[in-house]
């Protein structure tokens, strides 16, 4: 019998999308615009109005939108619903590939520290802790077919895929993840 293949807890799954956050913050403090997201962060209460207006006073949108990434980073539910917010705004979808990429590719790194430790039978230690969050902002390898881009359904349990349009292995990833209850 084949043992089971491991899986994340939501607290991997939080530190993963920390890690995922902290690794295109350079790039999403150029791309962003936080005050487009304002309302709706307010409204799922990921934001607060002291937390807009801290964001507010800061002198040039890259540092709205990196003051705006920290709030994120506290919050579990922080990037699902900045990925809502960027979704609702339909300006900037390129960046929900960017950010699904790169969860995912997280996701998968963790995947595998977990299984080689559960096959190997080691016991953590400080200092594998610490080179495993060196290698998830290291790496970067993809764990898609070269050419192929995430989908975007992975955020919301809302989303409608259009699954005719979808290659069999993409089609197969969502269902992975959505059985994982991933997102």
């Amino acid at each position: 019998m084949e043992p089971t293949a491991p899986s994340l807890t939501e607290e991997d799954l939080t530190e993963v999308k920390k890690d995922a956050l902290e690794n295109l913050r350079v790039y999403l403090c150029e791309k962003i615009i936080a005050e487009r997201h304002f309302d709706h962060l307010r409204a799922k209460k990921i934001l607060s109005r002291e937390d807009t207006e801290e964001i507010s006073c800061r002198t040039s949108s890259r540092k709205r939108a990196g003051k705006l990434l920290d709030y994120l980073q506290e919050n579990p539910k922080g990037l699902d619903t900045l990925v809502e917010s960027i979704r609702r705004e339909k300006t900037q979808n390129f960046l929900i590939q960017k950010i699904t990429d790169e969860v995912l590719k997280l996701r998968n790194i963790k995947l595998e520290h977990l299984k080689d430790g559960a096959t190997n039978n080691l016991s953590r230690s400080n200092s594998d802790e610490s080179n495993f969050s060196e290698k998830l902002r290291a790496s970067t390898v993809m764990y898609h077919p070269e050419g192929e881009s995430s989908t975007t359904p992975f955020f919301s349990t809302n989303s409608s895929l259009n699954l005719p349009n979808m290659t069999f292995y993409k089609t197969a990833v969502i269902i992975c993840l959505h059985l994982m209850h991933v997102f």
